[in-house]
C-alpha cells in the first residue's frame, strides 16, 4: 500500500490544482501531523504555497503559532516537494450563543406609558 501512496503522491503533484492539494492534505492530515494534533485541526485552504489551518478555538491557535515551521517541514516532507512555504492558523468559530443565556446582553426594555 505504500507504493500506491508514492505513486499517487507524485500524480497528484503533477496536477497543480490547490483543490487537489488540499484534498491529499485533507486525507493526509492525521499522518502528516499526528493523531493528536489531528484531532484539533483540520486544512482549510492551500493556494500559492500557504496553507490555512482551523483550529479548534483560540487556545489551541496561540498554542500553535509558535509550530509554524514545524508544520510547513512536515507537510513538505508528506508531499514530497515544496508544497506550502506559510501557515496561518485560524480559529474555529463557536457556537452561537442565545441571548437568553447571554449574562453580558443587556436587553431593551421598553417604559411603560402613565408609570
Amino acid at each position: 500500500m505504500e507504493r500506491a501512496g508514492k505513486f499517487l503522491g507524485r500524480a497528484l503533484r503533477g496536477l497543480d490544482k490547490p483543490e487537489v492539494a488540499l484534498a491529499w492534505l485533507d486525507s493526509a492530515w492525521p499522518r502528516v501531523v499526528g493523531k493528536i494534533l489531528a484531532a484539533h485541526t483540520k486544512p482549510v485552504r492551500c493556494e500559492a504555497g500557504r496553507l490555512e489551518i482551523v483550529a479548534d478555538g483560540k487556545a489551541w491557535q496561540k498554542q500553535l503559532e509558535s509550530m509554524k515551521k514545524e508544520f510547513c517541514e512536515r507537510v513538505n516532507q508528506a508531499w514530497g516537494g515544496n508544497l506550502v512555504h506559510e501557515v496561518k492558523f485560524i480559529s474555529k468559530p463557536g457556537p452561537k450563543r442565545s441571548r437568553e443565556l447571554d449574562n453580558e446582553h443587556t436587553p431593551f426594555i421598553r417604559s411603560r406609558k402613565g408609570s
